[in-house]
C-alpha cells in the first residue's frame, strides 16, 4: 500500500518547560515503525529552552509547530492538538515521556483488524534520571482483547494510554476541561461512553516519566481538583451510565479521595475533607450501595461524622502513615553489637 492511501495519524504532544527531555521524546516518535504520521507540538509559552529544541525538529515535514500566544495550560494544548488534527486517529504522547517503537503500528493493526475505535494499551513508570525501562519492542499483532464498557472504566485515566479513532474526536464533549489539573478524568469517561468496540494491548508500550514536579506528586492545592473534576465525571456518570459503572467511579472516587486527604498539605487539610464531604453526599445521587474495601468503607465511615472528629481520624490516620513508613528505616539503622 502506498503511503497516501495509509492511514495517517496524528500525535499531539504538549510542550511547557521540557528542554530535558524533548529530544528523548520525539526521537521515539519520530524513529515509529509506523511513519505516516503528523506530529503536532503545540507550544505553551515555555520559560526554558524547549522551543529551541522543538525547532531543530521541524525539518522532519510530518513535525508542524503550533504555538499559544500566552501560557494557557495543559487542557488547552491538548485541545489545540485535537482541533488541528487531520489524521485518522489520535495519540497523546506526553513532552517527558517515550513510547515503545512499534506502539503506533501495533494500535493502527488491532483497531484495523477488529474495527475498534480505541485502543488502550499500558505503561512502565520510571523516576527521572533512571534507564529507560524496557517496553514492547514488536508488532504484536495477535496480543489483545475486547474490553467491555467496566473493564474499561477501571483502567487509568491517563489520556496517553489510548489510541483514538479521530471521529469519535468531532464530539464536542470529548475535550479537556481547561483550568483544572487531573484533566484526564472526564476525558477517559466521556471517551468510554462515547466509544463503540475498544480493544487492549497485552503488553508495556509507553514510557512514563515521574518527576518530582510533575501534578501527580503535588501535595499543595493542586490536589484539590480531584473533586472539581470527579464532579465533572458525576453528572456525565448520571446521565450516561448504569449501575455497575456508577460503582466502579464511586470506588475511583473514594480511592482518589484518600490519597488526597492521606498526602495534602496538613494546611490544606480542612479544605480537603469540606470537598471531600460534600462529594460524598452527591455520590448518594447514584443510588449505589456503600462502598466496597476496607479503605473506602473506612473513609466513607471518617467523612460521615461531624467535621471536628473527621479532621481528629484523618490527622490520626496520617500519624500512623508517618510511623509505619519510617520504623522500618529506624530499625534498619540501628546496629547491635554481638554478645560475646
Amino acid at each position: 500500500m502506498k503511503d497516501e492511501k495509509k492511514p495517517l495519524v496524528s500525535v499531539i504532544v504538549p510542550v511547557y518547560n521540557v528542554e530535558r527531555y524533548l529530544d528523548c521524546c520525539l526521537d521515539s516518535i519520530r524513529d515509529q515503525s509506523y511513519q505516516r504520521l503528523e506530529i503536532i507540538m503545540v507550544e505553551d509559552c515555555s520559560t526554558d529552552g524547549s522551543l529551541s529544541m522543538l525547532e531543530r525538529h521541524l525539518a522532519d515535514p510530518r513535525v508542524r509547530l503550533l504555538r499559544h500566544k500566552r501560557n494557557s495550560g495543559l487542557s488547552a494544548a491538548r485541545n489545540t492538538g485535537i482541533e488541528a488534527a487531520t489524521g485518522d486517529f489520535v495519540l497523546f504522547v506526553d513532552s517527558d515521556d517515550v513510547i515503545a517503537h512499534e506502539l503506533v503500528d501495533t494500535c493502527l493493526s488491532h483497531a484495523l483488524e477488529t474495527g475498534a475505535d480505541l485502543v488502550v494499551f499500558d505503561f512502565v513508570a520510571f523516576k527521572d534520571g533512571d534507564d529507560l525501562p524496557e517496553v514492547n519492542q514488536a508488532v504484536d499483532t495477535i496480543g489483545a482483547e475486547p474490553l467491555g464498557g467496566v473493564e474499561y472504566f477501571k483502567l487509568p485515566h491517563f489520556a496517553w494510554l489510548k489510541f483514538i479513532s479521530a471521529d469519535l474526536l468531532n464530539d464536542p464533549r470529548l475535550r479537556f476541561p481547561v483550568g483544572a489539573y487531573y484533566e484526564d478524568w472526564p476525558f477517559h469517561w466521556e471517551l468510554g461512553f462515547s466509544s463503540g468496540q475498544i480493544v487492549r494491548l497485552s503488553g508495556y508500550w509507553y514510557c512514563y516519566r515521574q518527576r518530582v514536579t510533575s501534578i501527580t506528586s503535588s501535595m499543595g492545592r493542586k490536589l484539590l481538583d480531584q473533586f472539581v473534576v470527579q464532579r465533572m465525571v458525576l453528572q456525565t456518570v448520571r446521565l450516561r451510565g448504569d449501575s455497575a459503572e456508577s460503582k466502579v467511579f464511586s470506588e475511583k472516587v473514594y480511592e482518589a479521595s484518600w490519597s488526597v486527604l492521606m498526602k495534602i498539605d496538613i494546611n490544606l487539610l480542612s479544605e480537603a475533607i469540606e470537598q471531600a464531604k460534600g462529594l460524598q453526599s452527591e455520590l448518594r445521587l447514584l443510588e449505589i450501595n456503600s462502598p466496597r474495601g476496607i479503605r473506602a468503607k473506612l473513609l466513607a465511615e471518617i467523612i460521615s461524622v461531624p467535621y471536628w472528629l473527621s479532621i481528629l481520624s484523618v490527622r490520626l490516620l496520617r500519624g500512623i502513615k508517618t510511623i509505619s513508613r519510617v520504623k522500618p528505616r529506624v530499625l534498619g539503622s540501628l546496629r547491635f553489637k554481638e554478645v560475646p
